[in-house]
């Protein structure tokens, strides 16, 4: 646990995995627990005290990680999680649950994936009447009823009662345990309920709660359709059978799915290109993603899609100058310099706008590495030979690290040397 603190995050809920699954396993619910406390039963005074030693020690191991970060805490903003960050608290907990039904549908159906959901990927929940706000009351009541079971326990049938064939206490236990420990433990890190992250939705942080999925996937299977048979049968005569025969079949199409799935996501991460035009044909929305995409197209020398997919972001008053650098070269390559120099100057602008504002990510490092970068786009669409120069010159004063505007301005200087020297000598 304590080496998984270090490699991961979610290694900070491994306790809360271990713990909910023994307690689950052995204890079923609160009640049942504080009844053997009571009793001075001598296993629940050991899971009692085990469970405080452990969250004391991953308490202090926390703290150590967090002494090692620094001490410092991340600066996320709006576009990155707008659900998490969103000021009415309707929205918020209404987009964010959402948020919670698209994991599951990617759970059961991945094929909408994507490295990028921030900004407007995701519409938010800002009403009532909105359709999507039934699906989020319907997980809240699914998530109610668990949570409920494993405080109270089971209102199992008195007697002379007639049994449950579906939901009863076993199917309970292992859909609390499927649940909890295995489902939500895992997530919890990324569910905006302790602190806002700095993600609105990330494939990459379901891996673990899938585990639940698969339990809660063979208990249903096993209720349903595999109950009365235990192995496929050669000849299928019974409706017991045919139900087992349908259940193994089904598995067995989902396995080559979810392999043809899997086979598709490496070979897109294999390749950045490959990555981010799967990403925006699932997500074109991603003002994040447009630009990746951009970026990739144009280093292939596609300037034409590149300047189409980059089109809605060029502009810098849209999310910020750092993109009109890359949308401006991409125009300067299809000869639309005009264009791109209307562009610079808002871009400009937003740059003075932003030093006066003094935001946190508005470092003037930063800044000043944004503004060399459009100086440089600038000197590609002058066409004065001496004015290239100058306003390269301009690049490298504005950010003395800037090694792309450091190369450019000492071949444009070496260039104007040449020239000089070979009209000194009347060639």
């Amino acid at each position: 646990m304590t080496l998984s603190l270090f490699s991961k995050e979610q290694g900070a809920t491994t306790l809360i995995t271990l713990v909910l699954y023994d307690f689950l396993q052995h204890h079923g619910n609160v009640l049942a627990l504080l009844d053997k406390l009571k009793a001075k039963d001598k296993d629940a005074w050991t899971f009692t005290f085990r469970t405080i030693i452990l969250a004391i020690q991953t308490v202090l191991v926390v703290l150590w990680r967090y002494i090692l970060n620094g001490e410092t805490s991340p600066d996320f903003i709006v576009e990155q999680n707008p659900a998490g960050f969103a000021d009415d608290r309707f929205t918020r907990w209404f987009s964010v649950t959402w948020v919670y039904c698209l994991y599951i549908r990617d759970s059961i159906y991945p094929v909408y994936l994507s490295p990028d959901w921030s900004g407007l990927s995701i519409d938010l929940i800002e009403k009532v009447t909105d359709p999507r706000a039934l699906i989020v009351m319907c997980l809240w009541y699914c998530s109610g009823v668990s949570f409920w079971n494993m405080v109270v326990g089971d209102d199992s049938p008195k007697k002379g009662e007639p049994t449950r064939k579906f939901w009863d206490a076993d199917t309970m236990k292992i859909t609390n345990m499927a649940v909890w420990p295995f489902t939500f433990s895992p997530f919890l890190l990324s569910s905006n309920i302790l602190v806002v992250v700095g993600l609105m939705k990330a494939d990459r942080v379901i891996y673990l709660p899938l585990f639940g999925f698969c339990i809660l996937e063979n208990l249903l299977l096993k209720k349903l359709l595999m109950k009365d048979a235990q192995t496929m049968p050669m000849i299928i005569e019974t409706k017991e059978q045919w139900k087992f025969a349908a259940a193994y079949f089904f598995l067995l199409f989902q396995l080559a799915f979810f392999c043809g799935r899997t086979h598709e996501r490496n070979i897109a991460w294999s390749d950045s290109l490959k990555l981010w035009s799967a990403a925006y044909a699932v997500n074109p929305r991603s003002h994040h993603t447009m630009y990746n995409f951009g970026y990739e197209l144009s280093i292939k020398r596609r300037f034409s899609e590149s300047e189409y997919v980059m089109r809605p972001i060029g502009n810098a008053r849209v999310q910020g100058p750092s993109n009109t650098f890359v949308y401006a070269m991409v125009l300067f390559n299809l000869a639309k310099c005009d264009e791109a120099d209307r562009l610079l100057d808002i871009a400009f602008d937003v740059i003075d706008e932003k030093r006066a504002e003094g935001g946190v990510r508005d470092t003037e490092s930063s800044l000043a590495r944004t503004e060399s970068n459009l100086l440089v786009a600038r000197a590609h669409c002058e066409k004065d030979f001496y004015e290239t120069g100058k306003i390269l010159y301009d690049a490298v004063q504005t950010d003395p690290s800037n090694e792309y505007a450091i190369g450019l301005a000492t071949e444009q200087m070496q260039k104007i040397e040449r020239y000089e020297k070979m009209r000194a000598q009347g060639v």
